[in-house]
């Protein structure tokens, strides 16, 4: 009897100090870091945030990324999905399992590869929030569907995981300090599944755009998207010619992103976002943008009167 008790205890005593207790873990987001890849100046990152009370699915993302032009630039293709539920932690370990059709196969173990540390707050939410370096090793499979970056195939990659250790989480969104004036021309071109292609301009920083094509359906499993897309920062000049009721773009041929249009006003509304006021001008964009990515290759759009820009100002 004596015996059963003592192993009994034993037992109990090893649940009670085994680390990680995975009920009392949430709000799971793995970052593995990026790893070189066989095209020079590329890399291979991922990030994948867990359900939470306000999401239900997590936010599964695999990137293919360089800089460009001494960065002050970069292009970026981005695998994009909602799965329930790809990965699993205990605070110690867990494992990262996923399929994508063909084009994501992934089967990995997590292990802790250092000590926790404490951050206080994980993707805009505050809690009892820490952060673990991880070691990833199994398979790891994304087929590309292109010549130039082929299957990619990892064995072992580095990363680590964000999760709270317990208790109540605020993800309300915190008040802001300090009010940054921006302006940004926003132009969407509509495809039979949402948004096709996206063009962003500012004369904020020195200047910056931000040209993106999204690809769905087609070969690509139901509910993923294949994001391409091409930043330009600090371009020396500002890209808009004008302020509303009228606007000029004419981006020249040195750019990675070329092409030219023109926004005019048709309606002005005001309001607040914390402490900045915003005044935010809707109005028609029409024009034709163009650039070439590696792998997907040359990408055009041409923006009608029917679709979607605005023009969104903001100051203290």
């Amino acid at each position: 009897m004596t015996g059963r008790i003592a192993l009994l205890v034993a037992a109990v005593g090893a649940g009670l100090s085994a680390p990680g207790n995975a009920a009392a873990i949430d709000h799971v987001t793995l970052f593995v870091a990026p790893a070189t890849l066989s095209q020079p100046g590329w890399k291979l990152s991922a990030a994948v945030v867990g359900p939470t009370a306000r999401a239900g699915r997590e936010t599964f993302g695999i990137s293919l990324t360089r800089k460009l032009g001494n960065g002050r630039g970069e292009e970026q293709h981005g695998f994009r999905a909602a799965p329930a539920g790809t990965v699993s932690f205990d605070g110690r370990s867990g494992r990262w399992r996923a399929r994508f059709g063909t084009v994501v196969v992934l089967d990995m173990t997590l292990t802790a590869s250092g000590p926790a540390r404490e951050i206080g707050e994980s993707q805009g939410c505050r809690g009892a929030f820490a952060s673990v370096p991880v070691r990833l090793r199994g398979s790891f499979v994304l087929r590309t569907g292109t010549r130039f970056f082929g299957t990619i195939r990892r064995l072992v990659l580095a990363g680590s995981v964000t999760f709270n250790r317990g208790g109540p989480v605020d993800c309300s969104a915190p008040a802001f300090e300090i009010c940054s004036p921006s302006s940004v021309l926003t132009a969407v071109h509509q495809g039979s599944a949402g948004p096709a292609a996206t063009l962003l301009l500012s004369p904020d920083a020195g200047g910056w755009l931000t040209l993106s094509f999204a690809d769905r359906g087609g070969t690509l499993p139901a509910g993923t998207t294949w994001y391409h897309v091409l930043r330009a920062d600090r371009l020396g000049f500002d890209p808009l010619a004008g302020r509303p009721p009228s606007i000029a773009v004419d981006l020249p041929a040195t750019l990675a992103v070329q092409g030219s249009g023109r926004f005019a006003a048709t309606e002005t509304s005001t309001g607040t976002r914390g402490e900045c006021n915003r005044v935010t001008t809707t109005g028609i964009f029409t024009g034709t943008f163009r650039t070439l990515f590696a792998g997907w290759g040359a990408r055009r759009v041409a923006f009608g009167r029917s679709e979607l820009a605005s023009f969104a100002q903001e100051s203290a």
